[in-house]
């Protein structure tokens, strides 16, 4: 195959696997709909310029953090808190960059679903999990607000 066809083949392949992380994301449950087949549940992204920041949620709002990682190094992201029950990861996931070549670097997105009602620190640790704590090299914290869901009135 020519090189050229070559680098072609490989950005769409890129490109179908971003498109299919943000679908895994986004992906619906069946119990995140009311009665008339909407959804509850509302997807919000944050990423490194958000670090420090405040967010609100809804119980079954899923927030997704998309931060730079290089997994060739052996560093990566993973939860080091969420202090408390309220926030579950749902998925956590690897996503190269356009034309991500072996070694080369993208971001890791991890998505959390509010579960529960409460104030939680979501922090997060991009650390060599086989070198413990004093491997840790980047941190990002934010607040995040969860309320309780109100039902939409009927018209």
């Amino acid at each position: 195959m020519p090189l050229a066809r070559l680098r072609v083949a490989a950005a769409v392949g890129v490109g179908t696997l971003a498109v299919s992380a943000l679908l895994a994301v986004t992906h619906i449950a069946p119990a995140d709909l009311d009665a008339s087949g909407a959804t509850e549940g509302v997807l919000k992204a944050l990423t490194r310029a958000d670090a420090g920041s405040r967010i609100d949620l809804r119980v079954g709002d899923v927030v997704a953090v998309r931060l730079a990682e290089n997994p060739g190094t052996g560093f990566g992201w993973s939860t080091e808190s969420t202090s408390g029950d309220a926030l579950r990861l749902v998925e956590s996931e690897y996503l190269p960059a356009a034309g991500g070549r072996v070694g080369g670097s993208g971001e890791r997105s991890l998505s959390f679903r509010a579960v529960a009602t409460g104030n939680v620190e979501l922090r997060l640790k991009l650390w060599r999990e086989w070198e413990g704590d004093t491997s840790i090299v980047d941190r990002f914290a934010a607040t995040v607000r969860i309320v309780r869901r109100t039902p939409q009135k009927k018209q």
